[in-house]
């Protein structure tokens, strides 16, 4: 993939993380918005470390 691509796919993921850590506070603990902001970090976290893994695979050579 090109480049730019990894660089817009990380910054949009890093904007929905940022969103997901600001509503934090506005959520009670143990209620399902707040599971659901729980799940979508953690997939955001795989997703960030899924895209910097290929990054790196695909740029290894270079």
């Amino acid at each position: 993939m090109h480049p730019m691509l990894y660089r817009s796919l990380l910054a949009v993921a890093m904007s929905f993380l940022v969103l997901a850590f600001i509503a934090y506070p506005f959520i009670r603990p143990g209620s399902a918005p707040f599971i659901a902001n729980t799940l979508g970090v953690i997939l955001l976290l795989i997703f960030i470390v899924g895209i910097t893994i290929e990054y790196k695979r695909q740029h290894r050579g270079d």
